[in-house]
């Protein structure tokens, strides 16, 4: 099994200049080998309303997966804790080689947009084809399907904080990075603390951990005689 926790957050201004805000916290976690349905029709077909018609699912389908969480009240230099044992939001049945994470924090002036409504406010016609032309931009890649998903989740969240600033809602962090099995958690854990994210706002804790099922290995392995 394998296991990203999120410990505690920290934030430095809340972005509300009346003292409080409501924050809007979402985690999207995927692998590099990760894959949507549609996504090898994609990069096969030659019909550009088709593609589209990939993407729109692909991009409800990635909206659907984050884990979202709201906080309210939020001041400046608040400590955001989950309890005395974290939050999961990323759970495998098998130790991933790779994967990228993105934690976006907006600060929110009106209701908290749900899922279908984020989703009708990314699929515009003008975001539709931004994103299209960056998934395309992979075909030249020898497996262009491998990173499709972590590539989309990207252009997402881009296309997110892009809505959150047309409509004033403050962007209060935004954490971006990737890990590698062999190089950052060759034993299976990882425990981070006080990491800072790209607008030096937020910081971040967290906790990997993974360890090896072998009754359920062996089990898969068997032959059958």
């Amino acid at each position: 099994m394998f296991y990203v926790r999120l410990n505690k957050l920290r934030i430095i201004k809340n972005g509300d200049i009346i003292g409080k805000g409501e924050i809007q916290f979402m985690s999207f976690i995927n692998q590099s080998n990760d894959s949507l349905p549609n996504l090898n029709e994609f990069f096969e077909t030659n019909d550009e309303d088709r593609k589209k018609e990939i993407i729109k699912d692909s991009v409800s389908r990635v909206i659907q997966s984050r884990i979202l969480m709201t906080i309210d009240k939020v001041k400046d230099k608040s400590i955001i804790t989950f309890g005395d044992t974290g939050y999961i939001v990323y759970k495998d049945e098998k130790i991933p080689q790779d994967f990228s994470w993105q934690i976006v924090a907006v600060e929110l002036d009106k209701k908290t947009r749900d899922n279908a409504a984020l989703i009708k406010s990314v699929l515009t016609d003008s975001n539709v084809d931004t994103i299209t032309k960056g998934i395309q931009a992979l075909a030249k890649a020898s497996n262009p399907v491998s990173g499709a998903v972590v590539e989309l989740s990207k252009l997402v969240v881009g296309v997110i904080l892009d809505i959150a600033k047309n409509k004033k809602d403050d962007q209060i962090g935004y954490y971006l990075t990737s890990f590698i099995e062999k190089l950052d958690y060759p034993n299976g854990i990882r425990d981070r603390q006080d990491i800072p994210d790209l607008t030096g706002n937020m910081f971040v804790d967290y906790s990997i951990f993974g360890y090896q099922d072998y009754a359920v290995e062996a089990v898969e392995n068997l032959k059958p005689l």
